[in-house]
């Protein structure tokens, strides 16, 4: 079986996902795309793969049980189009050819603009993103790493003290805090290559197929819809 490959989003592709996401086909409290770009930042760089099944659901809802969707054809096009984002991060979060720093190029952390003074602070709800994926890291994970006194240190710069200081008023300085958290998640995805964990591997994105070695066709779907996969994504 031929490895799957990653094949990013056009800006038309990546304009339709961030519409899905925030449309009436979706769940109420489904995630935007901030949100989901800082939810699988955090899905890439656990220490342990997180399979597909446990961590898919949650970008939909964040209630258990049936997900509510529009119509079929929106559940399939939106799981393909959240994969096939996953399968963006994974490739360039883990791009080998940095700067002379170090740092990977072609990603970085995506946020909205700020638009008023009601709207959240910049990166904010990225923060958040990625706060809900690293809750999805393995309770193992720190007797799997060892040494965790990097990690706890990239980590506190991406997730910031336990008490949280009041987010500054000064645009700047927001977006200079959030290229911070974007490099150290980069450096977070080397901590653990360097210590020779597994890179997270690309999943295969099709209409009959969610996620690589994917559910049996009367298991439960992997999106979280509540039905069979033969049912659901599975279904021609």
């Amino acid at each position: 079986m031929n490895a799957p490959q990653y094949t990013p989003l056009s800006d038309e592709e990546l304009e339709q996902l961030e519409e899905l996401l925030v449309s009436d086909d979706v769940p109420a409290d489904c995630m935007n795309l901030e949100m989901l770009d800082g939810y699988l930042a955090a899905i890439v760089t656990s220490p342990l793969p997180i399979p597909v099944e446990n961590w898919l659901p949650a970008v939909w809802t964040a209630d258990e049980g049936e997900v509510g969707f529009g119509a079929g054809a929106t559940l399939q096009k939106a799981i393909a189009l959240v994969l096939r984002y996953y399968n963006e991060l994974v490739s360039t979060i883990g791009d080998e050819e940095g700067d002379e720093e170090g740092e990977a190029e072609g990603w970085q952390p995506f946020c909205y603009a700020q638009g008023g003074d009601d709207d959240p602070a910049i990166g904010e709800e990225w923060s958040t993103g990625f706060e809900q994926g690293f809750e999805m890291w393995p309770s193992e994970w720190p007797d799997k790493v060892g040494d965790t006194t990097i990690a706890e240190a990239l980590l506190e710069t991406i997730l910031g003290p336990e008490e949280e200081a009041a987010a500054p008023a000064d645009l700047e300085t927001q977006l200079a805090a959030l290229e911070e958290k974007g490099i150290a998640v980069q450096h977070l995805y080397q901590a653990w290559r360097a210590l020779g964990l597994p890179a997270p591997e690309l999943l295969v994105v099709g209409a009959a197929s969610a996620a690589t070695g994917g559910p049996g066709r009367n298991e439960a779907c992997p999106c979280g819809s509540g039905k069979k996969y033969k049912k659901c994504c599975g279904a021609n």
